[in-house]
């Protein structure tokens, strides 16, 4: 059964590089069950891997593929691999893997359930009112990873508009607290200034601008 459920998360490009044309793409990391049986020498089950499902655990994954993971979310199933370059000079077209859609192993009905989810999360009851932009449709998950050493980082994934998406993003700010403290309005004005080529938040602009956020880490 964890192999399979392996499968299935290795087709969403996690545990590697996405094949981008980023430099120093990292690989990220999904155990195989022979971390597991090693670690705790055969003796675990369902419950010693069940925090895997919400992102924690061994789980491991880079900012590229959490980005990813927007815009498979926000395209029902499908991504294009990720790239930087649009055009090189002289040539017709890029490298063909860029045009490619690779799907996941999930049917695509089931992603209605999570974009209704995180459409919500922003719209009406969730903690991700401060993304909404009037007429975008903005989708939006906040996050807070647990850090030992200072202060838990911020995290915010989303992609607008909820149909016919044009953008998909994933920020996260070291040791910002929630996720709707720090990443959620650095991203949602990213969102707002792709997709309307203005800022009409000054207020939300200034509060990114004067944002401190303290990394003990750096002060050694």
């Amino acid at each position: 059964g964890y192999d399979v459920w392996k499968r299935y998360v290795e087709s969403f490009g996690f545990g590697r590089k996405l094949d981008s044309d980023f430099l120093g793409e990292g690989n990220g990391y999904v155990p195989d069950r022979a971390f597991y049986d090693g670690r705790y020498r055969g003796a675990w089950n369902s419950l010693t891997v069940l925090s895997l499902s919400i992102g924690q655990g061994e789980l491991g994954c880079t900012p590229l593929q959490m980005a990813n993971l927007a815009a498979i979310v926000a395209n029902r199933g499908y991504y294009y691999i990720p790239h930087i370059v649009k055009h090189v000079e002289g040539c017709d077209s890029l490298d063909r893997r860029f045009y490619e859609k690779h799907y996941t192993m999930v049917d695509p009905k089931h992603f209605e359930p999570i974009v209704e989810g995180m459409w919500r999360s922003v719209h009406v009851d969730g903690t991700s009112r401060r993304a909404m932009l009037p007429g975008l449709d903005v989708c939006g998950k906040t996050g807070t990873a647990q850090n030992p050493r200072g202060r838990d980082h911020s995290t915010f994934l989303s992609f607008a508009p909820r149909d016919n998406p044009r953008i998909a993003i994933s920020v996260y700010v070291e040791n910002g607290g929630f996720g709707a403290a720090a990443a959620l309005p650095i991203a949602s004005l990213i969102e707002e200034y792709y997709l309307t080529d203005t800022i009409r938040r000054p207020e939300l602009l200034e509060e990114v601008k004067n944002m401190q956020i303290y990394y003990p880490t750096y002060d050694r």
